[in-house]
């Protein structure tokens, strides 16, 4: 029996080196078809906004996606933390929430243009550029308790929407992963029991 040289993504399906554990091209973990065990864990801080019972405030978390599920921790002080069983996930989507401020004029004062009148507009001093205000949200489906919730992460900064966007890809890709093995059905979305 010969050693695959190449393995394809489940995600994008682009070919990689056989020993890869993400994929070169989207960055998501590498699924051993044979194995849903078989991928490294992902880990990723962000703001936690809702969703959860156990946590009743925003506050900084730690992600740790596995193929057992999804772990959030608490970051300060550290002793709450709750799991999303892998097999409760339904999907895991990003929006992008982002705002644009626009640029004001630079130069003169306020002052000083109220007092030059109409000919303030002759004065040089150009457009302050745009300003986005980065916001990014991360919402995950899941069921839990016969309820089907979302629990929703944030991230405010520039690397917010890839980074959470490689998450989100990695989430469907164990999602769609365990639909397509016969020992792990899709969750039961309306709460009966089969």
């Amino acid at each position: 029996m010969t050693t695959p040289t190449t393995v394809n993504c489940q995600g994008c399906g682009r070919t990689n080196g056989a020993a890869a554990k993400r994929c070169i091209w989207c960055g998501i973990p590498i699924i051993n078809r044979g194995n849903l065990n078989s991928f490294e864990s992902t880990r990723a801080e962000v703001d936690y906004v809702d969703g959860i019972e156990r946590f009743d405030d925003q506050m900084a978390v730690r992600l740790t996606i596995t193929p057992s599920g999804i772990m959030v921790n608490e970051l300060m002080p550290g002793s709450r933390s709750f799991t999303i069983e892998a097999d409760s996930i339904i999907e895991a989507r990003v929006a992008d929430t982002s705002s644009i401020k626009e640029g004001g004029r630079q130069g003169a004062s306020r002052k000083w243009r109220f007092m030059v009148g109409p000919l303030a507009v002759f004065v040089p001093g150009g457009r302050l550029p745009d300003a986005k205000r980065h916001d990014y949200m991360l919402t995950i489906r899941y069921k839990y308790n016969g309820q089907v919730l979302n629990a929703v992460f944030h991230r405010g900064d520039r690397v917010g929407l890839a980074m959470l966007d490689g998450l989100a890809r990695t989430i469907n890709s164990i999602v769609k992963q365990r639909a397509g093995t016969p020992d792990h059905a899709p969750p039961d979305l309306d709460g009966g029991d089969s």
